[in-house]
């Protein structure tokens, strides 16, 4: 008598295999939009860069006609720049900022979401990194 010997099978109720699908694409699904706005963006990075050095020299440009820094970006178009170019990401909270407190000008924009953010100092022409 030859007697085969298979694994017994058991199935899950199809209510928990459901669960653990959608779990699986949640967790996954999540993972992947993180990595969507946290990845590494060269080209991006590089872009903002560029233009904040481009926003420095229109500063230092209205700086020597004017004899003081600008008290806003927007002061810079059209005689400095054609338009405020953008930085790293698009959006309200993300572009360039430039602020002014106690004579002290900063420029600086978002480099990494939600922190990581990238600034010049004009008074001490020196960059710095927020995080």
């Amino acid at each position: 008598m030859t007697y085969s010997r298979e694994p017994r099978r058991t199935s899950l109720p199809s209510a928990l295999l459901d669960g653990v699908r959608a779990a699986i694409q949640v967790t996954f699904g999540t993972a992947r939009l993180a990595y969507l706005v946290l990845r590494p963006d060269r080209k991006g990075s590089e872009r903002a860069r560029t233009n904040a050095e481009r926003i420095i020299a229109a500063c230092r440009a209205f700086q020597a006609r004017h004899g003081r820094l600008p008290d806003e970006l927007e002061e810079l178009v059209p005689d400095f720049l054609p338009e405020l170019p953008p930085a790293k990401f698009d959006g309200p909270h993300f572009g360039f900022t430039y602020s002014v407190m106690h004579e002290r000008h900063v420029l600086g924009w978002t480099h990494i979401i939600p922190f990581g953010r990238p600034f010049y100092v004009f008074e001490e022409d020196r960059w710095g990194y927020l995080d």
